[in-house]
């Protein structure tokens, strides 16, 4: 009798279990649907909501920040997923009609979110080891959002910024002038806060692979003029993201035709793996996808993210992180001087500290970094320790990914 009592318990334990699980897999839901985002008037708004709502949900695993501003002064966010030492950049919108990527940006995130927290393994990958460990994803869904807001606005073919400049021939990678009446690459490579923004990003959190998302043609550019070890490197992860999306390797002949890109400059001078897929279908869009066509793009890049991380796992070689990211009041801050490391203890330049402080600063505190400071380099510096202390500061320094967070 008692052991049938005790299989009993068991089993209305086990459903209660099954339940909670099930209950846990469905609870959050989300101020609007990936495709009321898509056919928005707003969708910068609506992609800063599902960003922050992610932000919230997943909180123990996630950190959300500003890169800069647009011309526009919209913030470009990143939604960081993850604590591993190995960093991908995923961004999408560099041109406003494509926003098709932004979408599958989000989509992408929430996934590996989604599975994270409910322990999966997916393809091979246990998504909670990857990210506690192993990788750290950038996910930036609007590189262009005034770009984009133009487009859903009225002008379905928008192709650039607010400044009507090419974002993404706007890098330095053989950028050529290009001004025309409707048509522009900017007055100097990284002439856009838009593009600056991107290449402090990537120069100050110094990542080892991006994926930039484009439409359309079902492509993917992967080649810059690597030679050697790095082409053979970089095929390795093009021929992954071929097999994954059934798209077409880009032939590496004449690939000068097209320069600049945020792609081309990533291989020729961070000199990491860089790709940009084109998603949707046929070539030579001049208005947004077809929101019918996402079933399909979903299903052929949802496990590009991690695919493209296995493989990174795999490789041996690596610039390493020289520069400390310091992201202050969840805003990545464009340095004046690189924070310096000495004795395991991260300084920085008393001018960059007045800069971030200028509209709090008391005399007291005037004096106490004027008290603290050293001279290193002929620049004065100052611990952060100190730095928080004085300015009542929550002070976080993430050695994976070599990152200060200041609130």
């Amino acid at each position: 009798m008692v052991r049938k009592i005790n299989i009993s318990i068991l089993l209305i334990l086990f459903i209660l279990s099954s339940f909670s699980s099930f209950a846990a897999e469905t609870e959050i839901t989300y101020s609007k649907t990936l495709q009321q985002i898509y056919n928005s008037k707003n969708v910068y708004t609506d992609t800063q909501t599902r960003l922050n709502e992610l932000n919230k949900n997943y909180s123990n695993i996630t950190y959300l920040f500003t890169a800069g501003k647009s011309v526009q002064n919209r913030d470009l966010t990143v939604l960081k997923v993850g604590k591993g030492p190995k960093k991908i950049f995923i961004n999408a919108s560099h041109h406003p009609r494509e926003y098709m990527g932004t979408i599958l940006t989000l989509n992408q995130a929430q996934y590996i979110l989604e599975a994270y927290s409910n322990n999966k393994i997916i393809d091979g990958c246990n998504i909670k080891q990857l990210l506690d460990n192993e990788v750290s994803f950038y996910f930036m869904p609007l590189v262009n959002p005034d770009g984009v807001q133009i487009c859903v606005n009225g002008s379905p073919a928008y192709y650039f910024n607010a400044n009507k400049v090419d974002l993404n021939h706007n890098c330095a990678a053989d950028w050529t002038k290009r001004i025309t009446s409707t048509y522009s690459t900017g007055t100097s490579p990284f002439s856009e806060p838009e593009t600056k923004a991107v290449k402090y990003l990537c120069e100050t959190v110094e990542f080892d692979l991006t994926i930039a998302y484009h439409a359309a043609g079902d492509i993917i550019y992967w080649y810059y003029g690597q030679q050697g070890a790095a082409k053979t490197r970089d095929l390795a992860y093009a021929n992954i993201l071929k097999d994954t999306t059934g798209y077409s390797l880009v032939s590496t002949s004449n690939y000068k035709s097209s320069t600049s890109g945020f792609k081309d400059w990533c291989v020729q001078t961070l000199k990491i793996p860089s790709f940009t897929i084109e998603i949707g279908g046929k070539r030579g869009i001049t208005k947004p996808i077809e929101w019918s066509l996402y079933n399909s793009i979903w299903e052929k890049n949802k496990l590009v993210p991690l695919r493209m991380s296995k493989q990174l796992l795999k490789q041996t070689q690596f610039n390493g992180d020289k520069k400390t990211a310091l992201i202050y009041k969840n805003s990545l801050v464009h340095l004046s001087k690189d924070i310096l490391k000495q004795d395991k203890k991260n300084y920085i330049s008393v001018r960059d500290a007045k800069i971030l402080t200028s509209n709090s600063i008391t005399e007291t505190q005037q004096y106490k970094l004027k008290m603290y400071s050293l001279t290193i380099n002929n620049t004065y510096y100052i611990d952060i320790d100190y730095f928080k202390n004085i300015f009542n500061l929550k002070y976080t320094y993430d050695e994976f990914t070599n990152t200060i967070y200041l609130e």
